[in-house]
């Protein structure tokens, strides 16, 4: 693979990427974290160009000053829409964050459970 090749690369505009696509690639643990900025998004159909036109994988090490320097290169109206898909995405995990205090999990103790059961008020240390 050349720099030239990976120079040709043009990120799609209007974003192909959809919310779902880029939380798909979270962890339940990372729910809670931001979404990624609008540089995240676009280095994401960068990388997603690339393999598509290419075919082959890449290291961030290598392509991320390839995605800077085409980022920079960008007018303002194709950063906007990655700025407006990076906010839908933090639409959606408030929305999933809500969703997840509004159905907290239920703990059910079954008498041949080896967890142990939680300890009522009167066994929490410090409560007379």
């Amino acid at each position: 693979m050349s720099i030239n090749e990976i120079l040709s690369i043009n990120v799609p505009y209007p974003p192909e990427l959809t919310v779902e696509e880029i939380l798909s690639r979270r962890t339940d643990e990372r729910l809670g974290s931001r979404a990624p900025n609008s540089f995240f998004i676009y280095r994401l159909a960068y990388i997603k160009e690339f393999k598509k036109r290419i075919g082959e994988s890449i290291s961030m090490t290598k392509i991320s000053p390839y995605v800077s320097l085409s980022w920079s290169k960008e007018p303002p109206e194709i950063k906007e829409a990655y700025k407006r898909l990076s906010n839908w995405v933090e639409h959606r995990l408030i929305e999933m964050r809500q969703k997840n205090q509004n159905n907290p999990l239920v703990f059910i103790h079954h008498e041949n459970s080896s967890l142990p059961q939680p300890p009522v008020n009167d066994d929490i240390i410090g409560i007379d």
